[in-house]
């Protein structure tokens, strides 16, 4: 695999992640259950460190190529 290959993995990875934060932030949003609600808002918090760490490591390696 070249790298831009690699780079635009990254990228989709990245899209993913930002997606299913907005899914789930939405449904913590419409959710009249509590219960759900804090549960879909704790997994839109994983997502976001997901999408985080994945631009972390993106731009590291970006510098390195």
């Amino acid at each position: 695999m070249d790298i831009e290959t690699l780079f635009d993995i990254f990228k989709i990875a990245i899209d993913k992640e930002r997606e299913a934060y907005e899914f789930y932030s939405k449904a913590a949003a419409t959710t009249s259950n509590p219960e759900a609600k804090k549960l879909f808002e704790e997994f839109a918090n994983v997502e976001l460190q997901h999408e985080k760490k994945l631009k972390e490591k993106y731009a590291a390696l970006r510098k390195i190529s």
